[in-house]
C-alpha cells in the first residue's frame, strides 16, 4: 500500500484539474488518469510479490517440514532439502538455476504487459 500511495502522490495535480474542468466524472479519471499512472507501480509491485511467492520457504519448514506427504514443499524448500539434508549440492544448484530461470520468464511477461513507459506531460 506504500508503493501505491507514493505512485498516487506522483501523480501531477494539473492533469486531475484538466479533466474536472473538461467534465469527467470521477470514475473516468480514476480509468483514463489514474490507473494508467499507475502501472509502474503496479508493475513493481507485481514482480516483487511474484519473486517473494516462489521464494517461500520458512512456512514451509518452522509449520509442516513439508507436510504430509510433501503437501507444503515449495521449490526453496526442496532446494534446502536436497542440498542440506541429501548433501546432493550439484542437483541442489541446478534447482537453484531453475528457479532463476522461472522467475526471470515470469518477471518478462509481466514486462511486457505492465512495463510500458508512462508520459504524462
Amino acid at each position: 500500500m506504500i508503493y501505491y500511495l507514493a505512485g498516487l502522490k506522483g501523480i501531477p495535480d494539473h492533469l486531475y484539474e484538466a479533466a474536472a474542468i473538461d467534465g469527467a466524472t470521477g470514475w473516468r479519471r480514476f480509468w483514463y488518469i489514474t490507473f494508467p499512472l499507475l502501472k509502474p507501480t503496479h508493475f513493481y509491485v507485481a514482480v516483487v510479490t511474484t519473486i517473494g511467492s516462489f521464494q517461500v520457504f520458512d512456512s514451509a519448514f518452522l509449520l509442516t517440514d513439508g507436510g504430509p506427504n510433501y503437501a507444503t514443499t515449495t521449490i526453496v524448500y526442496y532446494m534446502y532439502q536436497t542440498g542440506f539434508q541429501f548433501l546432493q549440492l550439484g542437483y541442489a544448484s541446478v534447482l537453484a538455476y531453475l528457479l532463476f530461470m522461472i522467475i526471470l520468464s515470469v518477471s518478462l511477461i509481466q514486462r511486457k504487459f505492465l512495463g510500458r513507459e508512462i508520459s504524462f506531460y
